[in-house]
């Protein structure tokens, strides 16, 4: 049933229109029942599995910044696991125990969880679930749970402290970008 879902939602993701430019020259992607708007140094890239709902680059110009990618995740209603589940899954994905912070903002009448986590990040090569990490120091998570009664959806990013911090407020502009009037 779950493969079934993941053809579905990945033969969906192929046949939607492309999104549309806005006035402002800003761009949506709608996930659930959220659309998220971005502008550069936001790109767009094609998903690179079907797990995933969108996928994006932050283009730093700075050469000694290194780009970073988002991925947002929508599973549909019930899947993905719960907010704490995530949350712990993702502050696991790091070496020990990674300095990581917790909060809940009230955006548009829902509770968003934001995460930020710092530490050694255990990359996985060859997927998810794979035995093989690359340990890599010095690195920084930034990710947001959006609760929706369509299902959660999930935005992750992890890079280098340096580059990450210098596009957070960036991140959290693309998360409340659903409620901005």
């Amino acid at each position: 049933m779950k493969n079934l879902f993941l053809l579905a939602a990945a033969a969906l993701l192929l046949t939607s229109p492309a999104p549309s430019l806005r006035a402002d020259d800003a761009e949506s992607i709608k996930v659930s029942e959220f659309t998220f708007t971005y502008d550069k140094p936001w790109v767009r890239q094609q998903v690179a599995s079907a797990m995933r709902a969108g996928q994006f680059v932050y283009d730093h110009e700075a050469e000694d910044l290194v780009d970073v990618e988002l991925v947002i995740f929508f599973f549909g209603v019930g899947q993905g696991g719960g907010t704490q589940a995530n949350i712990d899954r993702w502050i696991g994905q790091f070496e020990g125990t990674p300095e990581a912070k917790t909060e809940v903002k009230e955006m548009g009448g829902k509770k968003i969880t934001l995460l930020t986590a710092k530490g050694t990040y255990l990359e996985s090569m060859g997927g998810p679930f794979s035995g093989n990490k690359t340990p890599k120091p010095d690195y920084t998570m930034l990710a947001a749970i959006l609760p929706s009664e369509q299902g959660d959806v999930f935005l992750k990013l992890t890079g280098p402290t340096k580059s990450v911090e210098a596009m957070g407020d960036a991140f959290l502009k693309f998360a409340q970008s659903p409620f901005a009037e």
